[in-house]
C-alpha cells in the first residue's frame, strides 16, 4: 500500500523536527519512529528525510543544458568521430598504395626464385642419377 506524499510545508517541518531531535541528542531509532508516527509515514521514509538533513545533496550551480543543446553536442561528437575514422582510414589506404609496388616486386622475385629452385632440383636429380649409375658401374668392374 502506497503511503501518502507529504506536502512541501510538511517536508520542511519534518526536516526541522529531525534537526531539533538531533540537537537534543535523541537516539536515531527513536527519532525515526516518532517522525514516522507523527507524519504517518514509514520509518524507511523517515530515514530518507534524516539522510537529507545529515548529508544534504549539493545544489546545482549551473543550469542544465537543454535537450536540444545536448543533442547538438552529441551530433557534433558523432561527426568528429566519423571524420577521425575517415582520416585514419584514408591514411592507411595511402600507406597501402605506397607499399603495393614494393610487394609486387617481391612476389615476382619469389616466383622467379621458385622457378629457378625447380630447375635446380631437376638438374640435381639428373646429376644424382648419373652419379649413382657411374658408381654402380665402378662397383661392378672393381668387384669382378
Amino acid at each position: 500500500m502506497a503511503k501518502r506524499k507529504l506536502s512541501l510545508k510538511q517536508r520542511q517541518t519534518i526536516r526541522q523536527d529531525i534537526r531539533k531531535g538531533l540537537g537534543e541528542k535523541k537516539k536515531q531509532s527513536e527519532l525515526l519512529k516518532a517522525m514516522a508516527k507523527k507524519y504517518g509515514i514509514s520509518t524507511i521514509t523517515a530515514r530518507w528525510y534524516l539522510k537529507s538533513v545529515v548529508n544534504p545533496s549539493p545544489k546545482r550551480r549551473t543550469p542544465r543544458k537543454s535537450l536540444l543543446n545536448r543533442l547538438k553536442g552529441a551530433s557534433l561528437k558523432l561527426v568528429q568521430q566519423v571524420q577521425s575514422t575517415a582520416k585514419k582510414t584514408l591514411k592507411r589506404a595511402l600507406e597501402v598504395k605506397k607499399l603495393i609496388p614494393k610487394w609486387q616486386i617481391y612476389v615476382r622475385k619469389e616466383a622467379s626464385l621458385r622457378k629457378a629452385e625447380s630447375k635446380l632440383k631437376k638438374t640435381l636429380q639428373v646429376v644424382t642419377s648419373k652419379a649413382e649409375e657411374l658408381h654402380r658401374r665402378i662397383r661392378g668392374l672393381s668387384s669382378g
